[in-house]
């Protein structure tokens, strides 16, 4: 019985760290896009983004540009995501050659950086998106 005098006034010292709800994580992760590519020959990242400890509220997105490099459009995403507090982690890359006259893309190719994304991964996540649901997508 003693102890748990002792302990008593540790416990009031101790404050507990006081976490993101469920409903503000998702609020922050769902304003972000889902994918984001320009017209053309794209280079392009596949992206998981969460709360820094809260990884099964992840997010992935697809980021492309016509930026000379993949570490290029990395930078500017982790930035980006920075601002409002989200961590970012690439989970590989490679090209997306978008003619949005024609309605078709090609993902294709590799990131000597990040590694290879998983393109049937990309794929879905583009179809999923409003705006490419009519796209006729080619994997190699």
């Amino acid at each position: 019985m003693k102890t748990l005098n002792l302990l008593a006034p540790v416990s009031q010292l101790v404050k507990p760290i006081r976490r993101q709800s469920a409903s503000r994580v998702n609020a922050l992760l769902i304003n972000v896009p889902r994918v984001q590519l320009s017209s053309g020959k794209n280079k392009y990242l596949l992206m998981m983004i969460h709360m820094h400890g809260l990884t099964r509220f992840g997010r992935t997105i697809v980021r492309g540009s016509t930026s000379k490099d993949h570490e290029e459009i990395f930078e500017k995403v982790q930035k980006e995501m920075d601002k409002i507090g989200i961590c970012t982690k690439c989970l590989g890359g490679g090209f997306i050659s978008n003619k949005e006259e024609k309605k078709v893309m090609k993902i294709y190719g590799c990131c000597k950086t990040f590694g290879e994304a998983p393109h049937g991964r990309t794929k879905d996540i583009l179809l999923s998106w409003t705006k490419f649901q009519h796209y006729n997508i080619i994997l190699p």
